[in-house]
């Protein structure tokens, strides 16, 4: 049997052409050489996938955690409310209005805090005359109040009256104490009279006595001198009594009006302390009563921006602490709050780069802003717990019960262009992040999403 000729052989034989002349032209075709190209067209396609495979093993791509938020000022919100239960008389801002430092937000009814400021000056005025008097008496100064005020020229008559009071019950002791001062006189003279008298009468009875030896006097003689000298030491005697008496009496006078002086000034002491106090107390109540007054006004205390206003009309009452104006502070640091999708929450540290892009301005066209990972909460939140948080963070869907991680990102390199004239960043903005967390090439990323399906695949019971 003849072997066949394989194409190559046939490609190099030199009566070939001969042949096919006298052949069909399919046969021509199959008989035609394979062109060299065709034969190294499956080395090329096999190279090619090998360098694809190589090349996905090898050429890294980012890994990113795309996370929505806003913008947020990093200086917490301004809240306006009011100190105690009030009645709305003007609202003076709408939202989106700017507002300066020291604006007027709002008017409540002023009637009850000017009514208390009213009382408490009236009380402090009452209180500082009476203080000052009472230091005037302490003191012993003149109490001459200058001015109109009617408290003052009050004091001064108490002033005038109790000075009166005190003249006369000094004088009543005065008086007293010179009528005693006058008895010692007088007794101490009559004792010294007495005294000198009974020095004579002692001579009188010794002469007496003297002549009764001698038999020239009579004993009656004697007996008189006697009875002369006995009467006067008896005089003497009651005459120094009379003076020890009146001196006790002066001293126990001189130290009733002591005491007297002791527990007037005492009581003025103690009355004018307790006043003093009652003072400071007024005052600090008239501080309150001020502040409450200025409180009637809400005023702006920074510049801001008003972000809403509470649903409620001229008339209207509010309740204490009822959130009535929110404002944004304007040229504060913002950053952005973004909400981190809880799967994605371990990858996300701080300190991440992150790329801010604006849902207002497309980043292919406007660009966008780089930012860093500031801060990522310790604990996760739902959609039920967003609702009771404070106001302004990221609104998340009431009915979503993913957990998420709220996280802080920082805004440092602004890199947009072509924005309309006069724009500027503001809190409220929404944005998208996306977080770089590393890199991977394109062949970890597929064996990541083909490996699972194959490992998971036809488990079901």
């Amino acid at each position: 049997m003849q072997r066949p000729v394989s194409r190559a052989n046939r490609a190099n034989d030199p009566t070939l052409p001969a042949i096919l002349e006298f052949q069909s032209p399919s046969q021509s075709l199959a008989a035609a050489p394979v062109p060299r190209t065709a034969r190294g067209t499956i080395w090329i396609i096999s190279s090619m996938f090998v360098a694809c495979v190589m090349a996905m093993g090898l050429i890294p791509i980012d890994r990113v955690v795309t996370a929505q938020g806003k913008v947020v000022s990093r200086v917490p919100l301004l809240v306006v409310q009011p100190l105690e239960t009030s009645v709305v008389r003007s609202i003076d801002v709408t939202e989106a209005q700017s507002v300066r430092t020291g604006d007027v937000l709002a008017r409540l009814d002023p009637t009850f805090a000017a009514a208390d400021v009213g009382a408490s000056e009236a009380l402090v005025s009452t209180l500082q005359a009476e203080v000052s008097r009472m230091q005037a008496e302490a003191t012993g100064q003149p109490f001459t109040p200058t001015g109109p005020d009617p408290n003052l020229s009050l004091q001064s008559s108490i002033f005038v009256q109790r000075q009166s009071e005190r003249d006369f019950k000094r004088e009543t002791y005065q008086q007293r104490i010179n009528g005693l001062q006058a008895a010692v006189a007088r007794g101490e003279a009559d004792a010294d009279a007495y005294q000198a008298r009974k020095a004579v009468a002692e001579q009188i009875v010794s002469v007496r006595k003297e002549l009764e030896r001698h038999q020239v006097g009579s004993m009656l003689l004697s007996l008189t001198a006697t009875d002369n000298l006995l009467e006067t030491a008896r005089g003497l005697a009651n005459a120094t009594a009379t003076v020890e008496s009146a001196r006790r009496d002066l001293d126990a006078l001189k130290a009733e009006r002591d005491a007297y002086e002791q527990n007037w000034l005492a009581d003025v002491s103690q009355k004018l302390s307790e006043q003093m106090q009652k003072l400071a107390d007024a005052r600090e109540k008239l501080n309150k009563a001020r502040l409450r007054h200025q409180l009637v006004e809400l005023r702006a205390n920074r510049d801001a921006t008003v972000l809403t206003v509470a649903k409620v009309s001229v008339g209207s009452v509010l309740q204490s602490g009822d959130q009535f104006i929110t404002l944004v502070p304007i040229n504060a640091p913002l950053e952005v709050e973004a909400n981190i999708v809880g799967r994605d929450g371990g990858f996300v540290q701080v300190g991440a780069p992150a790329a801010v892009k604006f849902d207002t301005f497309p980043f292919s066209q406007y660009g966008l802003a780089h930012g860093t990972v500031r801060t990522v909460s310790a604990d996760s939140f739902t959609g039920q717990d967003e609702l009771k948080t404070r106001s302004g963070s990221v609104p998340a869907k009431s009915d979503s019960t993913e957990p998420f991680y709220r996280s802080r990102i920082t805004i440092d390199d602004v890199r947009l262009h072509a924005v309309p004239a006069g724009f500027r960043i503001a809190p409220g903005m929404p944005v998208t992040a996306d977080i770089m967390i590393g890199k991977r090439t394109v062949l970890t990323y597929l064996l990541g999403r083909i490996l699972p399906v194959a490992s998971e695949a036809m488990r079901e019971p």
